[in-house]
């Protein structure tokens, strides 16, 4: 499952601080089990949707399933799924890094819409007006 670089290195982070000194949380299984699952399937849906196209040099935009929702989502998902594994970790850093990492998210959904508005001009403007960047 692709989970993009900014997410796995706040998750990555996270754990690695709490080895260092450790910032126990109280539990939160339901909550953890619930954005884990909810962030793997977005990701997976998005998966399914692109899955005849090159996403880093993509030659149509995929706009159909999970992708008419949100344009962004495996970034949504990633998002998620750094907060279920916080949640259930019981992890302080884990949750504290998750802001630095979806800003980092953002930066990158950014230039890659910038990408797709000159690839794709006019399709990717409609395809704007149409579904919101995240939610």
């Amino acid at each position: 499952m692709p989970i993009p670089e900014a997410g796995l290195a706040g998750i990555a982070a996270g754990i690695a601080l709490e080895q260092v000194r450790p910032w126990r949380l109280m539990r939160r299984r339901a909550a953890g089990s619930a954005a884990v699952g909810a962030g793997s399937l977005i990701v997976a849906a998005a998966v399914k949707a692109a899955a005849r196209t090159e996403l880093a040099e993509p030659d149509e935009l995929v706009t159909t399933g999970v992708y008419g929702v949100s344009r962004n989502p495996m970034y949504v998902g990633c998002t998620l799924l750094h907060l279920g594994v916080g949640l259930l970790t019981r992890s302080g850093w884990v949750l504290a890094t998750l802001p630095l990492a979806a800003a980092a998210m953002h930066r990158d959904v950014v230039g890659e819409e910038l990408r797709l508005s000159e690839r794709f001009p006019d399709e990717f403007r409609q395809y704007c007006e149409a579904v919101r960047r995240y939610l």
